[in-house]
């Protein structure tokens, strides 16, 4: 049940699904709202089933008559549906008045042909809550299968964009570089040093987007997939690595930002541009590249996909 939904507007869009035919409108609304205040919509949906399962069965033996095939096992087990229904109404009504209480024993649990029928009558309109049920969840279920789906999708485009440009600044950097170390290589002309600071600040355009729409795209994943990481322990895992390394993400991505800023606002001398570049190698000790490392791990792990819960079968 969707808790924000009050137990007038649950009631409404029963009498709307039902297309009016609802006949116990009061004692259903205090059905609902006691569900609804003692947290027990659980118990409200076993009842809406077992309520369900008693209108079909008097239908049916409406049908065939009391000297129908089946009728006296159908007939024990409608009344043992209407005991069960009792049961639950009773345990729901513990949490309402005694003035519900009363009403209730009155109108439905007196050993009358009239608190039959009106019994008769509440479980056809439960049948109704049970309908709204199921329609409500596959509906929820519907929007939360687009939003992982597409959340996956933004997960491989942020990655393509991210890795990619990760992948061309590495290359481009070591262009700057004595081979083997983080020292500036002072042969390369400073035309040639400027251009790649250049190309290093527009890779930065693409590769800032691309991990912040894998990070996004990875909250909702995690969110709304059927993918439980307790049952996939390759997700778990991936998920760990992922955003162990926020801080370390966050930390160089201001350096980036510096230096797009840097080349876009005109006013960086090659002093500026040449500071930044090596606060970025030499950021937290070489924590980056450890992070690159996992990010390799977590596309391995997607591949093989190991740690996976297995069902249905023996120790």
């Amino acid at each position: 049940m969707n808790h924000y939904n009050s137990p007038a507007d649950v009631l409404h869009a029963l009498d709307t699904l039902s297309g009016g035919r609802l006949t116990r409108h009061r004692d259903m609304e205090t059905l609902i709202a006691l569900a609804q205040r003692s947290r027990h919509q659980d118990l409200l949906a076993d009842l809406s089933f077992h309520a369900k399962f008693v209108t079909g069965t008097s239908r049916t033996l409406h049908r065939i008559g009391p000297e129908g095939t089946g009728a006296p096992a159908l007939s024990t087990e409608m009344q043992n549906g209407l005991e069960k229904v009792k049961s639950l109404v009773r345990d729901l009504l513990l949490e309402g008045t005694a003035a519900d209480r009363q009403q209730f024993d009155a109108t439905y649990f007196q050993l009358t042909p009239e608190s039959l029928q009106h019994l008769l009558a509440l479980c056809a309109d439960l049948g109704w809550y049970k309908n709204w049920l199921l329609d409500t969840r596959t509906h929820a279920g519907e929007r939360s299968s687009v939003a992982w789906r597409a959340a996956l999708i933004a997960i491989a485009v942020g990655a393509v964009l991210w890795l990619g440009s990760v992948h061309a600044r590495a290359l481009l950097a070591n262009d700057l570089l004595v081979p083997g170390t983080l020292t500036m290589d002072a042969t390369v002309p400073p035309v040639v040093e400027r251009h790649i600071y250049h190309q290093l600040a527009t890779q930065a355009l693409t590769m800032i987007p691309g991990y912040l729409l894998v990070l996004a795209g990875s909250i909702v994943f995690l969110a709304r997939s059927p993918y439980r990481p307790k049952e996939h322990g390759w997700l778990m895992m991936s998920a760990i690595l992922l955003f162990l390394f926020v801080p370390v993400e966050a930390f160089t991505m201001v350096l980036d930002v510096r230096m797009v800023l840097l080349e876009f606002t005109g006013s960086g001398g090659l002093d500026q541009f040449r500071e930044l570049f090596l606060a970025r190698m030499q950021a937290l000790a070489g924590a980056p590249l450890i992070a690159q490392l996992c990010y390799y791990t977590i596309i391995v792990l997607l591949a093989v996909q190991p740690f996976r819960k297995q069902h249905g079968r023996s120790a």
